[in-house]
């Protein structure tokens, strides 16, 4: 479909919606702000409405008095604007009208086969050579005993001792080896308790860390530029990953982290792609000779070459944007030191983009701005390919090294093609690394689609067998037996960890599909919170410094917790918490009896609370979330916000606010139904009402001044004092680790554990 056409199909939809819980029929008017969008989604694309359909970034202008304007950003050509705006109309399996219906399933299709034009045609490409110099060094690694990649893939003596030794042990979990204190971080080592399992080992330097797990000589090279910058926590992570340990690691404010870790994990990837590249073409040279001595009856046994899995591909890396894989691809390729780049011109095309949020709206919060710079698309898929003298992007999936993909992306493209004779899916049969970069950001996408991808197809038996020209020789024997499970690695980077994350790792959830990494455990990297660094108290010394609050003026926050059995229960639990004892202090209790926002982490929850308002209640309220119009998200926004429309509550969910970040008016109260999974939306959410109350108090200085006498009503109508706003936050001992962000580790143990259920901060 013509770009020109998708944008006609787009408006039709613009502000079509009616707001279906304001129990106000008024004159559409044009409230809003000018706006420029770029296209993205703000919400999951497995239930989206219609008007879903329009898929753009919105950035607020914070000037109420700008009326709508949706602005085009132009892209590097026609063709990659009508490939962009075809990426709106993804996944849907909400009931639609069959005009919409036929419409996105066309997408869907001409998607599909765009990726698929994206692969690699040329045949005849000259086969990968080995030089003697690599040759030797890769006999050297062969025979170095305390080679990493050695140890963890290659030997398969040690590995199916493991592997028997832990089938017949009852003990199916990891347990916690070592907790360490390193730097301003806690340091959680797992290691399954089996005899055969190497303990761990710690450096107290970079060169003795990489001269112990034999690094490639290019690679040590690059580690050693930061060798007099390194802390003990970065060794730490880099240790972890060259051990090939399954890693967590939270880095929430630590700039250095977020700044470095990157190319760590991607030096990792580098070394391991290099190493076995060597590996098998030595190998390769090594056979052919065999073979040759078998031909003159020299010898009469061909030794094993055991040395690969049964496709090529090695590494995944799920990113949430594709400006997130432009930036990994970009460092790679700057770290691999080759200079010839297949496709970099059509990359660039397709990823780039200079988009500033700041060029928008400066006010945003650096966090979101770092997420949506650049291209903030979330669906793509791309193959990087590597010989000794040149990367080429766009490789056929199946004949890459490495595939970087966003989840969204990568589902699609394996479920839409799972029937395609056409098409081998196979590519992640033998996949050894996966790495999850910016794991919170794929959270607040969709995390079902994680769990579909690694769960279903990760390491899944072949299902092409016949396409593929495998010599089964040179396949290891854990591969052949379907023991990747047991033996790859799984990486997570993230401002701030989550159960599924820790569960992902440590593979503690409800299902045994998880990469359990029998050789080197588990490593879980998480920032020490107490008193001084945790979220509510820098939030507290932000009032100080601005005067708002002292001992005569406080914002109080009251903590409830609600007892639950089990996690199955917690969401009935957590809702009749919030019916029969938050939502009676809404009505009784509150100084304030308009303003009133009630933040919504899960979804789900948010519209089982929409739908008891609606049906069993008599309060007036409005709501918004991910799948809202822009012109409801305006008119709602603007009914709460002035007090004469008589909206007194708003129910607003966690997911919407991650992809707005708007600065609600108006409120006074907020209430927690869960806790955020982002510590620093606390911050944010509550900022509303700071930012109301200085709204206020500015308003009445200006009438003071003007001795306005005819405004005296209004402005006793418009105090708000921080003492009487009402804030209530839901938890349970469910919610620990998001609860310790808040408040830190010593006083979340008090929350959970502790006689009172009711806890106040100020």
């Amino acid at each position: 479909m013509p770009s020109s056409e998708l944008r006609k199909e787009r408006r039709r939809h613009v502000g079509d919606a009616g707001d279906k819980d304001s129990q106000h029929v008024v004159k559409k008017t044009k409230f809003g702000r000018k706006e420029m969008r770029t296209v993205t989604r703000t919400s999951r694309r497995d239930t989206p409405k219609e008007e879903d359909l329009i898929v753009e970034q919105d950035v607020e202008s914070d000037d109420e008095e700008e009326e709508e304007a949706v602005v085009d950003k132009p892209t590097a050509n026609d063709d990659a604007l009508a490939y962009s705006a075809l990426l709106t109309l993804l996944e849907t399996d909400h009931p639609q009208e069959k005009k919409k219906k036929k419409v996105v399933q066309e997408v869907q299709q001409e998607l599909i086969d765009v990726i698929e034009d994206d692969g690699d045609d040329d045949d005849d490409e000259e086969e990968d050579t080995i030089t003697e110099k690599d040759m030797k060094l890769d006999d050297d690694d062969f025979n170095n005993q305390f080679d990493a990649f050695n140890l963890h893939f290659n030997d398969d003596d040690k590995i199916e001792k493991i592997i028997i030794e832990y089938n017949s042990s009852s003990v199916k979990k990891p347990k916690l080896i070592e907790k360490s204190i390193i730097d301003d971080y806690t340091k959680l080592d797992y290691r399954y308790d089996l005899k055969s399992v190497d303990k761990p080992i710690n450096f107290n330097n970079l060169s003795s860390l990489l001269k112990y797990h034999n690094v490639k000589q290019k690679i040590n090279e690059k580690f050693q530029e930061f060798n007099n910058k390194l802390t003990k926590l970065e060794l730490n992570l880099i240790n972890s990953l060259l051990s090939y340990q399954n890693i967590n690691f939270q880095y929430l404010d630590n700039e250095l982290i977020k700044q470095n870790y990157q190319t760590y994990y991607l030096l990792h990837s580098l070394n391991h792609i290099f190493k076995t590249r060597d590996r098998i073409l030595n190998n390769t040279e090594k056979k052919n000779k065999v073979l040759k001595q078998i031909e003159m009856g020299l010898i009469n046994e061909e030794p094993d070459f055991r040395d690969q899995g049964y496709t090529r591909p090695k590494i995944l890396i799920l990113a949430p944007t594709r400006n997130s894989a432009y930036e990994i691809i970009m460092k790679l390729i700057k770290l691999s030191n080759i200079s010839i780049i297949d496709n970099l011109s059509k990359f660039k095309s397709q990823f780039y983009d200079d988009f500033n949020v700041d060029d928008i709206n400066d006010k945003k919060p650096n966090d979101f701005k770092e997420f949506f710079k650049g291209n903030s698309n979330d669906f793509f898929i791309i193959g990087l390919k590597f010989t000794r003298k040149a990367i080429k992007l766009f490789s056929k999936l199946i004949e890459s090294d490495i595939i970087i993909a966003s989840p969204l992306g990568l589902k699609m493209h394996l479920e839409k093609n799972k029937s395609n004779d056409k098409v081998n899916c196979d590519y992640l049969s033998s996949i050894e690394l996966t790495i999850l970069d910016k794991s919170d950001g794929l959270i607040m996408q969709n995390w079902d689609h994680i769990n579909t991808i690694i769960q279903n197809h990760l390491n899944a038996p072949l299902k092409n067998l016949n396409d593929l020209k495998i010599d089964f020789s040179r396949i290891r024997m854990w591969a052949i037996n379907d023991q990747f499970k047991k033996i790859t690695q799984i990486i997570t980077f993230n401002k701030y960890t989550t159960p599924e994350l820790n569960n992902l790792v440590l593979n503690s959830g409800s299902n045994s599909k998880n990469s359990i990494n029998l050789l080197n455990g588990v490593s879980i990297y998480k920032p020490i919170i107490n008193d001084y660094n945790n979220e509510i108290n820098k939030f507290k010394l932000k009032l100080i410094k601005l005067g708002l609050i002292n001992n005569n003026v406080k914002l109080k926050q009251i903590f409830n917790r609600f007892e639950t059995e089990s996690i199955q229960n917690e969401p009935n639990d957590r809702f009749n918490f919030f019916k029969n004892t938050i939502l009676q202090q809404i009505i009784s209790k509150t100084s304030y009896n308009e303003g009133t926002l009630i933040y919504i982490p899960s979804y789900l929850d948010y519209l089982r609370v929409k739908n008891y308002m609606k049906q069993e209640t008599k309060l007036s309220f409005v709501s918004i979330d991910e799948y809202s119009s822009q012109s409801e998200l305006t008119k709602n926004k603007h009914f709460f916000s002035n007090y004469f429309n008589n909206a007194k509550i708003m129910l607003y969910t966690e997911r919407l606010h991650f992809y707005k970040r708007f600065n609600l008016k108006g409120v006074k109260n907020v209430i927690f139904y869960g806790l955020p999974s982002d510590s620093s939306f606390y911050s944010e959410i509550l900022n509303f009402i700071i930012e109301n109350k200085i709204k206020i108090d500015l308003n009445n200085s200006k009438m003071i001044l003007n001795d306005n006498e005819e405004d005296e009503t209004k402005e006793e109508a418009d105090q708000l004092d921080l003492n009487l706003c009402m804030i209530r936050i839901m938890f349970s001992k469910i919610d620990f680790i998001k609860l310790e962000k808040l408040v830190g580790l010593k006083k979340a143990g008090q929350l959970v554990n502790g006689v009172s259920e009711m806890n106040e901060f100020n």
